[in-house]
C-alpha cells in the first residue's frame, strides 16, 4: 500500500505548492502563508470544475482575511466540505482511512504538513475530473523530484478512494437537494440577522438625533425668550442671532438625517419580511427533502438486505 509518510509530509507541502503555482491563479501562491487563508485553494478548485466550484460557492470564500486565523478557519472549513461533497456527488467515490487536514493548525499556525494533506486532497480533484488528462500531463511535465512526489501522493489517495453505489444515485440526488436547501437556509437566516443588527443600529441612531433635536429644540426655545434682551435673535450679527441661525441649520440637517434613517429602517424592515417569508419556503422544502431522504434511506436499506 502506498504511503505518504516515507515521503516527509513538508516535503510533500512544498512539491504539491510547485504544482499548485501551475494553474495561476490571481491569488499569490509561493508559500504556505499564502495558502493558509484558503483563497488560493478555491480559486484552484473553481479552475478543476467551475460548473460544480461556481461563483455562488467562490463568493462565500472571504478574501480579505488579513491575519485572522478565525476567518481563515471558516474559509478552510468550507473548502474541505466543498473537496468531499465533490468527491461523493460528481466523482462518486468516498474517501476512506485517510486522515483529513487539521484546518485549525492550518489557519491558525500555518501548519505545512496539513496543508499538504489539503492540498493532496485537490490534487485527487484534479487527477480524476474530467479534464484529468490535461491535469496529468501536466504533472508529467514537472520536475522528476516534484512529479515523483506528487505521484506517490496520487497513489496513496487512490487507494483510499472507493466507489459509491451505483444504486444509490437517486439517493445521493437526494442527499446533494437536502444539503443545498440547507446551505441556503441557513444563508438566509443568517441574512435575517444581519438585518435586524441593522434595523437595531439605525433604530440606535434614530434614537440619538431625536435626542439631539430636542436638546437643540429646548436651546432655540431659551433664545427666543431673550428677545426682550438687548441681544436680538431677529439680528443675525448679534451673538444671540448669530447662535439662532446655526441652530436652524443644525436643526435642518439633523431632520434631512432622521428622513434619510427612517427610509433606510423602511428598507430593511421591508427585506426582513421578504426574507421571513424565504426562510419559511426553504424549512417547508427542507422538511419535504428529509422526509424524502428517511424514505430513499430505508428503502435502500430493505434493498440492501434483499
Amino acid at each position: 500500500m502506498f504511503n505518504v509518510e516515507s515521503v516527509e509530509r513538508v516535503e510533500l507541502c512544498e512539491s504539491l505548492l510547485t504544482w499548485i503555482q501551475t494553474f495561476n491563479v490571481d491569488a499569490p501562491c509561493q508559500t504556505v502563508e499564502d495558502l493558509t487563508n484558503g483563497v488560493v485553494m478555491a480559486q484552484v478548485l473553481q479552475k478543476i470544475d467551475p460548473s460544480y466550484f461556481d461563483e455562488n460557492w467562490l463568493n462565500r470564500i472571504k478574501t480579505e482575511v488579513g491575519d485572522n486565523w478565525r476567518l481563515k478557519i471558516s474559509n478552510l472549513k468550507k473548502i474541505l466540505k466543498g473537496i468531499l461533497d465533490y468527491n461523493h456527488e460528481i466523482l462518486g467515490q468516498q474517501i476512506n482511512d485517510f486522515t483529513l487536514p487539521d484546518v485549525n493548525l492550518i489557519g491558525e499556525h500555518s501548519d505545512a504538513a496539513e496543508l499538504g494533506r489539503m492540498l493532496q486532497l485537490i490534487l485527487g480533484c484534479a487527477v480524476n475530473c474530467e479534464q484529468k488528462q490535461e491535469y496529468i500531463q501536466a504533472i508529467m511535465m514537472m520536475e522528476e523530484s516534484v512529479q515523483h512526489v506528487v505521484m506517490t501522493a496520487i497513489q496513496e489517495l487512490m487507494s483510499k478512494e472507493s466507489p459509491v453505489s451505483a444504486g444509490n444515485d437517486a439517493y445521493v440526488d437526494l442527499d446533494r437537494q437536502l444539503k443545498k436547501t440547507t446551505e441556503e437556509l441557513n444563508e438566509a437566516l443568517s441574512a435575517k440577522e444581519e438585518i435586524a443588527q441593522r434595523c437595531h443600529e439605525l433604530d440606535m441612531q434614530v434614537a440619538a438625533l431625536q435626542e439631539e433635536k430636542s436638546s437643540l429644540l429646548a436651546e432655540n426655545q431659551v433664545l427666543m425668550e431673550r428677545l426682550n434682551q438687548s441681544d436680538s435673535i431677529e439680528d443675525p450679527n448679534s451673538p444671540a442671532g448669530r447662535r439662532h441661525l446655526q441652530l436652524q441649520t443644525q436643526l435642518e440637517q439633523l431632520q434631512e438625517e432622521t428622513f434619510r434613517l427612517e427610509a433606510a429602517k423602511d428598507d430593511y424592515r421591508i427585506r426582513c419580511e421578504e426574507l421571513e417569508k424565504e426562510i419559511s419556503e426553504l424549512r417547508q422544502q427542507n422538511d419535504e427533502l428529509t422526509t424524502l431522504a428517511d424514505e430513499a434511506q430505508s428503502l435502500k436499506d430493505e434493498i440492501d438486505v434483499l
